[in-house]
């Protein structure tokens, strides 16, 4: 993560929630089973000026949401897997799910390097599920949101 990307979209996101007082703020993560991820959802969850972290992975995520919805905070946890399964239970899965009305968008997102692989192989693999994610929140389907990669 660059750390003044993360910086200028943080205060994007706390002055859209400061001056909308009224209106829910809504995080989608994407790639929140990961190590950088559940820390991620957890902080999210923890601000007073996030209403609904939507944590979204290809495994495990609805057993992280299980976990951080705990926290004894305001903000509603949902998480979402690719296909069926999601807690809590409900019809609307996936990651369009997790994006619709997300104001911001943090994409830790990403598969750990393997031995053997080069770093410009672990940069390749990795930007392409980033792109991926780019061009799915660049669609229609999902509102004008603050995007940290």
């Amino acid at each position: 993560l660059n750390h003044r990307a993360l910086s200028t979209a943080s205060n994007t996101l706390g002055r859209r929630a400061l001056s909308t007082a009224s209106k829910p703020v809504k995080v989608a993560v994407l790639g929140a089973s990961g190590g950088i991820g559940q820390p991620l959802a957890l902080l999210c969850k923890l601000s007073e000026h996030i209403s609904e972290v939507a944590c979204y992975d290809v495994v495990g995520t609805p057993g992280v949401a299980a976990d951080l919805s705990h926290c004894p905070t305001k903000a509603k946890l949902t998480g979402y897997l690719p296909s069926a399964g999601t807690w809590p239970p409900s019809g609307n899965t996936g990651l369009e799910a997790a994006l619709t009305g997300a104001d911001g968008v943090v994409i830790p997102a990403g598969v750990p390097r393997k031995p053997g692989m080069t770093r410009d192989d672990l940069f390749n693999t990795n930007a392409s599920i980033v792109a991926m994610f780019g061009a799915i929140i660049a669609a229609p389907l999902a509102t004008p949101a603050t995007v940290v990669e």
